[in-house]
C-alpha cells in the first residue's frame, strides 16, 4: 500500500479466476433479469460487467448462471457492491462485488465451477 491508498488487490483475500470467456451471466435474484456477465470470480466476490450503474454499499441478491453443458446449478449468492466505474465500452460498467451470504452448499457449487474454470484456462 501506498500511504493511506488501497490498492484493489491488497483487499482481495481469495485470487480470482477469469470467467468471462465462460459466459458466466448474473441474474437478479428478485426479478430475474440479467444484471450482467462476470468478469472475473471467487469464492470472495466477482467483476461484473453491466450495463447499469450500481452504487457502493449497496447489496444484490444475484444468481450465477454457469452454461448448462458444465452440469453445475445456478448459485444464488447474496453480493455487496465495492465499487463500480465506466467501462472502456460506451454504456458499460465494471462494478466489484463481494460475496456476503452464501448457503453452505451453494458455496460447493461454486467451488465446482471455479475448479472448473481454472482448469479451462
Amino acid at each position: 500500500m501506498n500511504g493511506n491508498k488501497i490498492d484493489v488487490d491488497d483487499r482481495r483475500k481469495t485470487n480470482r479466476i477469469d470467467a468471462f470467456e465462460a459466459g458466466l451471466q448474473a441474474v437478479n435474484g428478485i426479478d430475474g433479469d440479467s444484471i450482467g456477465i462476470i468478469g472475473n470470480l471467487s469464492a470472495g466476490g466477482m467483476m461484473l460487467i453491466t450495463r447499469r450503474q450500481l452504487y457502493a454499499d449497496g447489496v444484490l441478491q444475484l444468481k450465477i448462471e454457469p452454461p448448462p453443458a458444465l452440469g453445475i446449478r445456478t448459485i444464488p449468492v447474496g453480493m455487496k457492491i465495492l465499487w463500480c466505474v465506466p467501462a472502456n465500452s460506451p454504456d458499460e460498467f465494471w462494478a466489484g462485488l463481494e460475496t456476503i451470504d452464501i448457503a453452505d452448499a451453494d458455496m460447493r457449487e461454486l467451488l465446482r465451477l471455479l475448479e472448473h474454470l481454472s482448469q479451462h484456462r
